[in-house]
């Protein structure tokens, strides 16, 4: 069976591992109660929740019968019907309406009811005037806008007036009253603002026709002044697209002069423009140039016919050298001049030939410009005709517009329009409006509840005292062991619950025990468990019980274990065993004794040792080096040694003797002890170095419907029918 609870953390347990303080427990969340714990404490508490509730319960049913029968409040209610708006039922059916438009004409109509023009024409009539209401009132119409309520009545058309109030029959009369001044009021109202909107109309046509009429005379005063004003712009257009493409034209003609030009100034610059055709064709028209390529032409043959008959030294021959070398520099000379003269032609037909396209491109750019001036003043000629001639049209439509709309409203105010209208009066209130048994009953029972909840949340949080394993796996910040049951919630007769693991080794004492004896053997390696000292925060703990049932099921395991009484205030081991008044620890302390001499068994592997006759100086007697001696004896003697201290707080001998032992094991008392007790156990042995290897919690009571109850319900089931089931040989001759 499993004691602790699940959802309670225990030690992290490392078998063979190196000793350890066992790590501290997660702090508790900031978050506060979680759901477990808000169940439990409604559990623990749920006579008093329930109780409550019936009180506050009983004091409503008493307050409204008393209050029902001496001031009741009565509500008298009226309808205000809505129509359709007559501008939206003229363009859709009644039955088209959409939804929205239809809840913002009835929510205007309720905003209007309040408004203080028609609470004061409601507070004018007689009726209203002669009614205890009225009298009582310093300033009705104020009054009347805070009491009144109005509202809509959701898929359907109609607004709600109501009233509430004690005065049973002054309240219908109020309240038709304001539905008549309402109806009237919207009446006059609509008949007023159709009269103004008419006047509007007629104002706003006269307007927009005299506009109208100085446009018309604007349009027409431009046109006399810009005769065929289309025409010309037309006209003009096709103008400046031919003069756009003559001004491409020639532009393009401009690029090529501009490259012949560079052409011819870059070959006169290189020298290669004496090759050119046209320099060429200038050589052969010249006819100086030709007679003396001719003349040269004929010298040169003769000479070498007259050099060959008559030698190069003859008179007449050297005359032929003579004048062919004369003939040649003439023809060069002749020939650069007609080379020079041909390029400077070329030169200069270029210049000109450019300068030439530029005057023309020049000239046609500014008839382009001048076409583009005269097209753009033409076009916002045009374009101002062409605005007021749109404004006209404008004025035109507003102008039928509004007298469409002025038909509308002179048809509206001829028609008997009837937006609002009294649907249903109010009549006299046969029932009581408040307090209502329906509303005041279960409104009793949640502030009952509340009230309960809250009272029971309170107690639990003025209670500091630690009754759970949630409360030390919480609050204490210690791994917890287990815990013992409280000896109400046990079904086996048990006299003394110290030695019942002894008297009932199966009983529900017997398993928690062995619980707290397995967590203990696996929080470290068994070598680092041999000694423990088990103590509390005050007397009345159970540290004993803790210390002999622990041992005893220490021994039924198998393993040696002694129990030593150093409790020298109220030793109990003496007296639980029957050993009466005799030696004991202290004897072998102060060297009258051999403490092994002074062993008791109790059982097969269970010795206890007594405390012996109380010392005067039990702290000097506990903190001496004698006592460590005696510790390592035993060691070496028993599997466990389970030394019974005084309580931490009120004696401090116990506080010196942990740091002498491997571990401490806390006893805390469920319901006894307090968290600040506790907390300053734990405190003061970890400032003294000692290891506290956990908790037993002692006394736990289990709660109606809580886990404890239904664990514990479920372990004496299990025995039960462990008892009942038949013996193996039995089982197997069946």
């Amino acid at each position: 069976m499993t004691v602790v609870p699940t959802r309670d953390r225990v030690p992290q347990f490392t078998p063979g591992g190196p000793l350890a303080r066992p790590l501290p427990l997660a702090a508790p969340t900031a978050g506060g109660l979680t759901p477990a714990d808000i169940l439990r404490i409604v559990r623990k508490r749920k006579w008093l929740i329930i109780l409550s509730t019936l009180i506050i319960v009983a004091l409503v049913a008493i307050v409204t019968t008393v209050w029902r029968a001496t001031w009741p409040f009565y509500k008298a209610e009226a309808l205000l019907g809505v129509e359709v708006p007559r501008e939206v039922a003229l363009t859709v059916a009644p039955t088209m309406v959409p939804k929205d438009v239809m809840e913002r004409e009835k929510l205007s109509h309720a905003r209007l009811v309040l408004s203080t023009p028609v609470l004061l024409k409601a507070m004018e009539k007689d009726k209203v005037r002669r009614t205890a209401w009225f009298a009582r009132q310093d300033d009705p119409v104020r009054q009347l806008a805070k009491d009144l309520k109005v509202s809509s009545v959701a898929e359907a058309y109609f607004v709600r007036i109501s009233l509430t109030g004690t005065d049973r029959a002054d309240l219908p009369e109020i309240v038709n009253a304001v539905l008549e001044a309402y109806v009237d009021y919207n009446r006059e109202s609509m008949q007023t603002g159709r009269t103004r909107e008419a006047d509007r109309l007629d104002a706003e046509k006269r307007r927009l026709e005299a506009e109208k009429a100085a446009m018309l005379d604007q349009v027409a005063a431009a046109k006399r002044e810009f005769p065929s004003l289309q025409s010309q712009y037309n006209v003009h257009d096709i103008k400046l697209q031919d003069l756009t493409r003559q001004l491409l034209n020639m532009e393009l003609l401009l690029s090529q002069a501009r490259v012949d030009r560079a052409v011819i100034r870059a070959q006169e610059q290189a020298g290669t423009l004496a090759t050119a055709p046209d320099v060429q064709r200038a050589m052969d028209m010249d006819g100086n140039l030709r007679t003396l390529e001719a003349t040269l032409s004929q010298l040169v043959p003769q000479r070498s016919r007259l050099g060959e008959k008559l030698g190069p030294q003859h008179r007449q021959v050297q005359d032929l050298d003579a004048s062919i070398e004369v003939t040649r520099k003439e023809l060069e000379t002749k020939r650069a001049e007609v080379i020079r003269t041909a390029i400077l032609g070329i030169t200069t037909a270029a210049d000109a030939n450019l300068e030439n396209i530029s005057e023309q491109v020049k000239e046609v750019r500014e008839r382009y410009n001048e076409g583009i001036s005269t097209l753009r003043d033409l076009q916002a000629n045009l374009s101002t005709v062409q605005a007021l001639e749109t404004r006209v049209d404008v004025l035109k439509d507003n102008v039928a517009r509004i007298d469409g709309r002025l038909l509308d409203v002179r048809l509206l105010s001829q028609g008997g329009e009837r937006p609002v209208w009294a649907a249903s009066p109010a009549d006299l209130p046969k029932e009581i409006s408040f307090p209502r048994w329906e509303i005041m009953i279960p409104l009793g029972s949640i502030l009952g509840l509340l009230i309960g909840m809250g009272l029971a949340f309170l107690l639990e949080m003025m209670d500091t005292s630690i009754k759970s394993p949630s409360d030390v796996s919480r609050r204490v910040d210690l791994p917890l062991l287990g815990m013992v049951p409280h000896a109400d919630d046990l079904d086996d007769d048990i006299e003394d619950l110290r030695l019942a693991f002894r008297t009932h080794p199966g009983s529900l004492v017997g398993e928690a025990f062995r619980q707290i004896h397995t967590c203990l053997l696996f929080s470290g390696p068994a070598n680092q468990r041999r000694t423990v000292l088990v103590t509390s925060s005050s007397s009345l703990d159970g540290r004993t019980t803790v210390a002999t049932n622990l041992a005893a099921a220490a021994a039924r395991t198998g393993r040696r274990v002694l129990v030593v009484d150093t409790n020298f205030r109220q030793p109990m081991i003496a007296q639980l065993f029957g050993q009466g008044d005799q030696l004991g620890l202290s004897s072998a302390l102060v060297g009258q004794a051999n403490w092994r001499d002074l062993v008791m068994e109790v059982e097969v592997n269970f010795h206890v040792l007594c405390a012996g006759t109380l010392p005067p100086n039990p702290a000097e007697l506990l903190g001496s080096d004698p006592m460590r001696a005696i510790i390592a004896e035993m060691v070496q003697e028993y599997d466990q040694v389970l030394f019974d201290s005084a309580p931490c707080l009120v004696v401090t001998h116990a506080i010196g003797l942990s740091t002498m032992v491997d571990g401490v094991v806390l006893v805390v008392r469920a319901g006894a002890n307090t968290l600040g007790i506790v907390q300053r156990t734990r405190d003061m042995l970890v400032r003294v170095g000692a290891h506290v290897l956990g908790v037993v919690l002692n006394g736990v009571q289990a709660t109606p419907g809580g886990y404890l109850r239904k664990n514990y319900a479920a372990f004496y089931e299990y025995h039960h029918r462990e008892r009942q089931l038949p013996a193996p040989a039995a089982k197997a001759a069946k």
